[in-house]
């Protein structure tokens, strides 16, 4: 057993003082984290502990990068940097997002309401009703493995295929849930893609204690969307009481 394995089976012990000079050592040498992050990859999944550590460590180039992030796709392939740290979500969920394109166009859909009927029928995509708040729900490459997600991911997914469908559709940002619209009319991914009317929304307003849905119809940028995407990160890892990824969430909500 090399020194890393050794380190790595410490770290893996349930007794938390045990962890305490170790989490010392490994905070105080770079190259030594690095090592134990890619050797505890290699062996499977690495310890919770050690996940922590290694967030700590990329909190501020995190928030950074996604400070920098513009454009929808790119941020929300940073977002599940969080879940799962240093892996790259960018390039296999790209690839899963085209072919999924791909099945759109063979389909025959080719209006956003023939998008939202593929993804929400065909593909069986839908709304987290259950445990709403796990963070899984927000992250795309997990809402593309389990078909669940919140409203924003979902409305998320049907932009950027949209997108790759030259479709022009666009997101509004509606309290407490974020809608579809395309040319024709307001869409609920949530709810099975069904047809929202202007009534619907003024009617979900009120809900929420405004006096119509006037004042959010307007596009919401992908930087807006990606900021929301963060910050209902920091109230489901806060729900959980996992204050370092709520924290660094926070800080890219605010980014």
């Amino acid at each position: 057993m090399t020194s890393i394995d050794a380190l790595l089976s410490l770290l893996e012990d349930p007794d938390p003082r045990i962890h305490e000079p170790i989490s010392a050592r490994l905070g105080a040498d770079t190259a030594l984290l690095d090592e134990a992050w890619a050797r505890a990859n290699a062996r499977g999944l690495p310890p919770r502990v050690l996940v922590t550590m290694v967030l700590r460590a990329d909190a501020e180039s995190l928030v950074d990068a996604f400070a920098g992030a513009e454009d929808l796709e790119s941020g929300a392939w940073m977002l599940p940097r969080l879940h799962e740290p240093r892996r790259d979500h960018r390039t296999p969920g790209m690839a899963a997002l085209d072919q999924l394109a791909v099945r759109v166009r063979a389909s025959g859909a080719c209006d956003g309401g023939g998008l939202a009927a593929f993804l929400c029928g065909a593909c069986g995509f839908g709304g987290a009703e259950r445990d709403y708040d796990d963070p899984r729900n927000s992250y795309l490459p997990v809402v593309l493995e389990r078909r669940v997600g919140l409203p924003i991911a979902l409305t998320t997914l049907w932009l950027l295929l949209a997108r790759r469908l030259g479709i022009a559709a666009e997101a509004i940002a509606m309290p407490g849930h974020v809608l579809g619209r395309w040319s024709g009319g307001y869409l609920d991914l949530f709810s099975g893609g069904i047809g929202i009317t202007r009534a619907d929304l003024d009617r979900r307003a009120r809900a929420a204690g405004e006096p119509s849905a006037g004042p959010f119809l307007a596009p919401a940028s992908d930087r807006a969307l990606l900021k929301r995407m963060a910050r209902n990160l920091v109230h489901g890892y806060s729900k959980r009481g996992d204050q370092v990824r709520a924290t660094i969430a926070h800080g890219m909500a605010t980014s």
